[in-house]
């Protein structure tokens, strides 16, 4: 996971994951889905952030939706405020533009792009939000409950991939979204209303993102499973293994508990 950029195979590797877990809980019936997944190059906090990795998760999730049928709407949301106060999180900037001209092979066919509200919701069958965030001074909550409460009626899923929907605080620690809008506890519940169907994040052993320690991951149908960095310096190489599983999301007590369980038992 420190390679950067990291392998091909890697990234693939974490495409694929992604994208069954989604199907899967399609196939369960499942309509909100929450995908998070912050390998280094899917992680806004890192320099290493590369948004093309994002952009060919999102290409190999909808080419699957496609090919289940459906029509695809791949959204980024649009620009928000008025005046010199209109903007979009930096993060998004222009990936409408490279979603477009991306090669989407025979899938090309089934797929649309849009921003984010309920006037999207008509002309495709199923949606992948792309990051959806709120920025200081404006939220996307209103327009992202608009346009999940109409796929919803639909009986249309939606995707968000790498959603953000906390409390933006400006430099001043001021005009946040709770701030101006009291948001705060509907944001919450909005966000509950959404299925984990996949997480995956890194471990770090202390308040810096370094050295990785391990990782938790979830897979819809299965368990959070807890696994411990392996480093093997021979071969300059990396193995994960796995210490424990939860059938809720462990916090950071139990995943602690979880590495001291492990060394224990190697004494």
């Amino acid at each position: 996971m420190n390679t950067i950029p990291h392998p091909r195979p890697m990234r693939y590797f974490f495409y694929e994951d992604v994208t069954r877990a989604v199907m899967q809980a399609l196939d369960d019936g499942i309509l909100r889905m929450s995908v998070r997944c912050t390998v280094p190059e899917l992680n806004t906090d890192f320099d290493v952030y590369r948004v093309g990795t994002l952009l060919e998760m999102v290409r190999e999730m909808a080419t699957a939706l496609a090919q289940d049928g459906k029509r695809v709407k791949v959204c980024v949301q649009q620009s928000l405020g008025e005046g010199i106060f209109a903007g979009m999180p930096m993060m998004l900037s222009g990936v409408a533009r490279i979603l477009k001209a991306m090669d989407w092979g025979e899938a090309g066919e089934w797929m649309e792009f849009g921003a984010v509200g309920a006037g999207e919701v008509e002309s495709a069958d199923a949606f992948v939000i792309v990051a959806p965030q709120n920025m200081v001074g404006n939220s996307i909550l209103p327009f992202l409950d608009a346009m999940v409460s109409a796929a919803g009626a639909a009986g249309k899923p939606v995707v968000l991939l790498n959603a953000n929907l906390g409390d933006i605080q400006s430099s001043s620690g001021v005009m946040g979204v709770r701030n101006r809008q009291g948001h705060g506890a509907s944001r919450l519940d909005f966000a509950a209303t959404f299925q984990v169907v996949y997480h995956f994040r890194l471990l770090y052993s202390g308040p810096f993102m370094y050295p990785i320690v391990g990782a938790l991951r979830y897979s819809h149908g299965g368990r959070w499973e807890v696994y411990k960095r392996v480093p093997i310096l021979a071969e300059k190489t990396e193995v994960y293994t796995h210490l424990a599983s939860f059938d809720t999301q462990p916090g950071s007590t139990a995943i602690t508990a979880a590495f001291h369980a492990f060394q224990r038992s190697q004494w």
